[in-house]
């Protein structure tokens, strides 16, 4: 595991192509879990297919998009990720590296 510096300051744990992004809490970013707690945390899912294959999938089964696509930085580089909510209202993030 190692710690990685991204963005305006924000932190990461990164796992070889993997990562976990730090949220200070009462300073969550704009799109995030409904209700964020201390200890909770968002994920990705890494994904071999294109993002607009996901976005209409997601459609198709009336999944709401709460954001996307936009382009991101990933533990490896630049991806496009969808943002969408589990029933739970977590933040989960698809994405495909660029």
């Amino acid at each position: 595991m190692s710690v990685t510096c991204f963005g305006n300051g924000r932190l990461a744990l990164g796992f070889g192509d993997q990562k976990i992004n730090l949220h200070v809490a009462g300073r969550e970013l704009s799109l995030h879990a409904s209700h964020p707690t201390p200890g909770s945390a968002d994920f990705c899912l890494l994904s071999s297919t294109e993002i607009g294959e996901w976005i209409s999938h997601l459609q198709s089964l009336q999944v709401p998009i709460s954001e996307g696509p936009v382009e991101r930085t990933g533990a490896m580089g630049c991806i496009t990720s969808v943002y969408i909510h589990d029933p739970d209202k977590n933040l989960i993030e698809i994405a495909k590296y660029i």
